[in-house]
């Protein structure tokens, strides 16, 4: 397939995709357009809305920031929108190969190990990369917000495609909101494409089974993520 074959076809055929990477294992086109759509997505996030609101609005959701004086929570947030500035540009251009690096590696050894597959890490890593360009969709569509929403009405917590996005923060426990904000559409339909991708490479596992054997750890990782989220 053509690179711009593989690109659609991802989102209309991911069956096909997924077996033509599985022969042919490529990778730097889906990260490089991860990195130019983070990038995009700080660049945004900057320009239009400014780390230092994004800071105070996570510091009145936590109770430790009730306990600070007001010079000390201003002090906070001007350091901390400091940092953010400088860690979020670096993270637009490191997270997608380390989060493809993570995710391609766990699974290719949950899968070899425990379901008895063949699998070649170049093959997952590849197939992960390109299942990894629906996040960059859900990225874009959050610049949009951005530009769309009033600066001071912009809430990065918010995700428009999840049931804790319509959920009121004050009255619903953290864990509950954390566990339903982070099962969102876009999170859903990564993890059905990683398994496609999965059992097309594998050529022994069913739909179904790659299908559990993906979303049983990421459901136990966003549990996990909801729990330290309870306890901040």
């Amino acid at each position: 397939m053509s690179e711009m074959g593989r690109l659609a076809g991802v989102f209309f055929e991911p069956g096909k995709v997924f077996a033509d990477l599985a022969g042919k294992p490529r990778w730097l086109v889906p990260i490089l357009i991860s990195i130019i759509i983070g990038l995009g997505f700080v660049y945004a996030l900057n320009s239009r809305i400014g780390w230092d609101q994004t800071i105070r609005q996570s510091m009145a959701a936590n109770p430790r920031a009730a306990d600070m004086t007001a010079a000390q929570r201003e002090q906070a947030i001007q350091t901390g929108a400091k940092v953010a500035a400088i860690v979020s540009w670096v993270g637009a251009i490191l997270g997608p190969p380390f989060f493809v690096l993570v995710i391609a590696g766990i699974l290719t050894g949950l899968f070899n190990a425990l379901l008895g597959t063949d699998l070649k890490f170049s093959q997952m890593f590849s197939i992960t990369a390109y299942a990894m360009l629906i996040r960059g969709i859900f990225s874009l569509l959050i610049i949009l917000l951005i530009y769309l929403k009033p600066p001071e009405d912009f809430d990065i917590r918010f995700n428009p495609f999840s049931i804790g996005g319509y959920l009121s923060r004050a009255d619903t426990p953290k864990f509950l909101m954390s566990l339903l904000t982070s099962v969102d559409l876009f999170a859903i339909w990564t993890v059905v494409l990683l398994a496609i991708g999965f059992s097309v490479a594998s050529k022994k596992l069913s739909f179904g089974k790659c299908l559990m054997a993906i979303a049983i750890p990421w459901l136990v990782v966003v549990m996990a993520l909801a729990g330290m989220a309870s306890m901040g």
